[in-house]
């Protein structure tokens, strides 16, 4: 939410392409016209990701990946597009949003809780059952890499409830985030040691845990190696770490597996 108001001249740009680009789609929609669909879809895309790159799951760190990424996208929207089902989930979930009954509480605008929580459970229900067919699909299994289920997940919730919280009640706010699993409270993580190097593309400054392989920078989104080996926890042999470090590595020498990189907190 910071991130979209940060720059109010620069999203209402975006709200403007978006909505051009939308009647193209459904225009292109109702010829039954797939390819352009798909193009349309594209270059909107690109340019949400360009107006706003934070959006950007952060494991897309090169053009091939965002290529692959943009193209998950296109084609995912135009199946659900052209998919009758979804066609009338979002007819439905528009009737919802329209039903939706506002009252005043201490001179505050808010959304009445019956008419909420209908929109609320579809939506969530319709989210996940979208996100189940879209992660078994073999079209997609990329994204298992670049946005896991449970993140994506998360992120899509997420939206729905920074955008409704304001016109909440408390007790309704608290049974929203209490569905979905972000009433949790949290902790400030302490900064644990480190070095600070420089990011190798864009060469800002970057803090590296002690222990840390690889860095995210977030000026250009490209990583840079902190270590380049590391050593056999069967038999001590040095081996190059590989591209992607959170997965395990198999000894050269000996073939075990190594596990170099552990969750900082959960699983």
């Amino acid at each position: 939410m910071e991130t979209w108001a940060a720059d109010h001249q620069k999203t209402m740009h975006y709200q403007a392409r978006k909505f051009d680009l939308m009647q193209k789609s459904q225009a292109a929609l109702a010829l039954g016209d797939r390819q352009k669909y798909y193009e349309f879809q594209r270059e909107f895309w690109d340019i949400y990701y360009r107006t706003f790159p934070p959006y950007l799951p952060p494991t897309i760190d090169t053009p091939e990946k965002y290529d692959l990424y943009l193209e998950v996208c296109a084609v995912s929207s135009v199946d659900s597009g052209f998919d009758p089902k979804w066609q009338k989930y979002g007819l439905h979930q528009q009737q919802l949003q329209n039903s939706l009954r506002y009252v005043s509480i201490n001179g505050q605008t808010k959304v009445e809780t019956i008419s909420f929580f209908a929109l609320a459970e579809f939506f969530i229900r319709i989210t996940r059952e979208g996100m189940r067919a879209f992660y078994e699909d073999p079209r997609y299994t990329v994204m298992h890499e670049l946005l896991p289920e449970p993140v994506h997940f998360k992120m899509k919730t997420s939206m729905f409830v920074q955008a409704w919280l304001p016109y909440l009640s408390d007790q309704d706010a608290d049974r929203l985030l209490k569905m979905l699993g972000f009433s949790n409270e949290f902790e400030e993580i302490e900064r644990p040691p480190g070095i600070t190097i420089d990011c190798e593309i864009c060469q800002a400054k970057l803090f590296a845990p002690d222990g840390a392989y690889k860095i995210f920078c977030e000026r250009c989104r490209k990583t840079s190696r902190v270590r380049s080996q590391f050593f056999c926890m069967s038999c001590g042999s040095p081996n190059d770490v590989s591209e992607n470090p959170a997965k395990p590595i198999v000894c050269s020498m000996c073939g075990i597996a190594n596990r170099i990189v552990h969750p900082y907190f959960g699983r």
